[in-house]
């Protein structure tokens, strides 16, 4: 079937703190001014004259616009036709936005019929827009023998490092805008969607940039993360974050009564850190705080997320791949630490009939 991503396209009925969790974060972009209900969604700096969508809009007037971004990177653009508080998302349905001659009959399988990025940027903007953005470009070079382009001598500064703008060609007051955001990834293509209400009335166009799946742009690594700290009671999370705290910080007299509490351990992950505490104390170089956190047991394997392929791979090679020198006697601590974990194995191979009772229960 044609590429649809209806958990995408969903996302933006959500709030603000559902978003949170998504790593999304909601951002108004202005509103657009609609004066003939012929919307186009384009690449504004390569191809303002791009036909409107074949479904045209019945409301006149300004019609709010927003984008849905990750880490600064646009995910969706929405341009609402009615408010979205008072919509029921479970009663819309989605149909792609086509230009006249497209049908998605002719789609193959993840297909799609979306606008060419060329610059970087999409928008939203009436169709009589296009004659405004055409009638200032000409203003501009005859006025300006040194023009370059509508980017460098119109909207560069606009745009800022927002990457957005809520322009009017012919100057604040007149009658059209295009409102303008970085694309997704940067050039490609990329489609939009109508969400129809039962009567089959848009109340609102998205276009879709492609930077995420399912409506989550957190990676596998990040929902991990976050089950994990979900997982975490808070004396838990407070414990693991003051053994972080001692580990980088050296404070080897602190490490022993956290370590006994038995709330933190010191392989497991600190979540603000994104490490143990035995990488911390690695990594800052405290040797003393690493004796401490390693005690009498052998050296514990690395969890799977902090090692580094064919480098790093467990604490001690970790030590050794780091720049830095590590002080006098660390290197040595985890060799002996080492060691003793290899010997582990050898011990566990023990016939059952040499082990004690307790052994034998509860191996």
């Amino acid at each position: 079937m044609p590429y649809i991503d209806l958990e995408n396209l969903r996302t933006i009925f959500l709030d603000n703190g559902a978003l949170r969790v998504r790593r999304l974060q909601r951002q108004s972009c202005g509103s657009l001014r609609v004066t003939s209900g012929r919307i186009v969604a384009c690449d504004p700096l390569v191809q303002p004259e791009r036909p409107p969508f074949v479904r045209s809009v019945s409301g006149r007037g300004a019609f709010r616009a927003e984008v849905l971004q990750h880490e600064g990177r646009h995910a969706l653009a929405v341009l609402w036709l009615r408010d979205r508080v008072g919509l029921q998302p479970a009663g819309l349905r989605w149909e792609p936005a086509l230009l006249e001659g497209q049908s998605q009959d002719e789609l193959g399988e993840d297909q799609f019929f979306g606008y060419p990025v060329d610059a970087g940027v999409g928008c939203f903007m009436d169709a009589d827009c296009a004659a405004a953005i055409a009638e200032r470009e000409a203003r501009e070079t005859s006025a300006n023998p040194d023009y370059i382009s509508y980017y460098d001598d119109v909207l560069d500064e606009e745009l800022g490092s927002g990457d957005m703008a809520d322009h009017y060609p012919l100057g604040e007051g007149s009658a059209n805008n295009v409102l303008i955001f970085s694309s997704g990834w940067g050039d490609g293509s990329y489609p939009s969607f109508w969400a129809l209400d039962a009567a089959g009335e848009p109340v609102a166009l998205v276009t879709d940039f492609m930077t995420m799946q399912a409506g989550d742009a957190r990676s596998e690594d990040d929902k991990r993360d976050d089950a994990y700290l979900a997982s975490l009671s808070p004396e838990r999370l407070a414990a693991l974050e003051a053994l972080g705290a001692a580990a980088i910080s050296g404070d080897a007299e602190a490490i022993g009564p956290l370590l006994e509490g038995g709330l933190a351990g010191a392989n497991d992950i600190i979540p603000s850190l994104g490490e143990t505490a035995l990488f911390s104390a690695i990594r800052m170089n405290r040797l003393e705080a690493l004796r401490a956190l390693l005690g009498a047991a052998p050296c514990p394997a690395m969890p799977g997320q902090l090692r580094i392929e064919g480098k790093a791979e467990s604490y001690l090679a970790f030590a050794r791949w780091l720049k830095k020198p590590r002080v006098p006697g660390l290197i040595e601590l985890l060799e002996s630490a080492d060691t003793a974990a290899a010997a582990e194995p050898a011990a566990a191979a023990e016939p059952a009939e040499k082990k004690s009772l307790w052994k034998r229960l509860f191996s």
